[in-house]
């Protein structure tokens, strides 16, 4: 069997191709509106290879922002420059200086919607998700009759497919507070369960935190019992323990004040005895803008707070009149503390 790819496939896939990039042309315009996101979020469900279009041109475009940085200028090509060359030949195509250009502002546009700077705007990705939130937005999303979930700031999910033998989430970024109340007894049922990186966690009745930064995650039980499934170990937690993973190792079950991880859902946070670098790291991710510090002999300060999450800019008092930082304010919400 022919494993190429035909005229008609090739022709649709360049279709699609096509529309990923106007896609993301039009989310970094300047001028997206949220019924773009919706229905750039409906363009990729409505087939696999149009979600898949939009990460590989992403994925693309961000592995050519540094040869682009760093590629010299192309020399201007001319017949003069070219001795010995036929009036009305077929010249070998050269890249002009003007579509060099004009490829480096496409794909700086490209890598800019996929990673933007400090996180300042949604990413492709970020638009591409069943579910998100976006900078100090919280949802509520009611999957089933027992399940609920809560996403908190810049979280991203997925559904899992039906075909999957339980039911549930894939949390792509971001944080989840996960209330399960499924009738039956663990194995008879069929269970809800939170992938996250290299880890799954399942439960039936229990109420649980997930946490997810890069391949490194935070589930912590609530209420009930849990359990996570890890190629390196596993796990099950009751209520008041915390464990902790990444893609190669899962630590030891811990205990933790449940209440004081979830604090968000009642709009607070709460710190204690955590490193500054932490608390500042914790309060970019619901507040717009960047609060950046500049002075590494504060990173390691500890600091014993609680803010509402109405009234962030405390902690930039905070730091303030506690440790001395000065503050510099800047367009965009962008706070120096050096």
């Amino acid at each position: 069997m022919n494993q190429s790819m035909t005229n008609t496939e090739r022709s649709r896939q360049d279709a699609i191709d096509e529309q990923a990039e106007s896609w993301l042309i039009r989310l970094r315009s300047g001028t997206a509106s949220p019924e773009d996101a919706a229905a750039f979020r409906h363009w990729c469900d409505l087939d696999p290879r149009h979600r898949e279009a939009a990460q590989m041109l992403g994925r693309l475009w961000g592995s050519l922002a540094p040869a682009l940085r760093d590629a010299p200028a192309p020399r201007r090509a001319d017949a003069a420059a070219q001795p010995g060359r036929r009036p009305g030949a077929v010249a070998r195509p050269q890249m002009g200086r003007r579509l060099f250009v004009g490829g480096a502002v496409a794909a700086a546009a490209g890598w800019l919607a996929w990673r933007p700077p400090l996180a300042l705007w949604p990413s492709v990705a970020d638009l591409a998700a069943d579910y998100r939130t976006g900078t100090g937005e919280q949802r509520q999303v009611t999957l089933a009759r027992d399940v609920v979930v809560d996403l908190n700031t810049r979280t991203r999910m997925d559904l899992l497919s039906s075909a999957t033998p339980a039911a549930g989430i894939r949390l792509l970024a971001g944080e989840a507070d996960i209330q399960a109340d499924i009738a039956g007894a663990p194995g008879a049922a069929r269970p809800f369960d939170v992938v996250a990186a290299s880890a799954r966690v399942r439960a039936w009745r229990a109420g649980f935190n997930v946490r997810l930064s890069g391949d490194a995650g935070c589930v912590t039980c609530v209420t009930g019992t849990v359990e996570l499934r890890h190629p390196h170990g596993r796990a099950t937690l009751s209520a008041g323990q915390q464990v902790v993973y990444d893609e190669r190792i899962v630590h030891a079950p811990s205990t933790v004040d449940a209440a004081s991880v979830t604090a968000w859902r009642r709009g607070m946070l709460v710190f204690d005895d955590v490193p500054l670098a932490d608390v500042i790291d914790e309060i970019n991710r619901y507040r717009p803008g960047k609060l950046v510090l500049r002075n590494p002999r504060l990173a390691d300060a500890r600091v014993q707070a609680q803010f509402s999450l109405r009234r962030l800019d405390d902690a930039i008092v905070m730091v303030r009149d506690v440790f001395g930082a000065h503050v510099t304010t800047l367009p965009g919400g962008i706070v120096l503390l050096s």
